[in-house]
This record gives C-alpha cells, structure tokens and sequence, in this order.
C-alpha cells in the first residue's frame, strides 16, 4: 500500500449499493484524516497527505492499542 493513501470522498445517492465488496460509514461534519500504525508509532494525516498528528494526540494514544499495520479513517 502506497502511503499517504487517499480517503474516499462522501458522495450522495438516492439508493444505496448492494453486492459484495460495498462498506458504509456516516459522513458527519468535521475533519477526515486517515490513521496508520506502524510498528514503532501513529501517524494521522489529511486526504492532501498533510500530517496531523500532532494536533489530535488522543487519537494517536488510542491507535496505539491497534495491531501494527492498521489503516484507518478517523473523524476527530
């Protein structure tokens, strides 16, 4: 997996997708960044792949319980 790797973008429809390989998630307002753990830390970072670390710590804190190799989006 190439890194920074880009977060999906929000896209309205009347009716949702069905069939396999189709995830969900609420888009609420706010900031989307995308989490990876590596095997020594946390890095957060926006879809423009600007590191933001340093500004959301709790996440960070938190992402460290996750398995080494975890990708993730998160919303602060």
């Amino acid at each position: 997996m190439e890194f920074p790797t880009k977060a999906a973008l929000a896209q309205a429809v009347p009716i949702l997708p069905q069939g396999p390989g189709w995830w969900y998630e609420p888009k609420l307002d706010g900031h989307r960044t995308v989490l990876r753990r590596t095997d020594e830390t946390v890095v957060l970072y926006t879809r423009s792949g600007r590191v933001v670390t340093q500004h959301w710590m709790d996440l960070a804190v938190a992402g460290m319980t996750l398995r080494p190799g975890t990708v993730r989006t998160a919303r602060p």
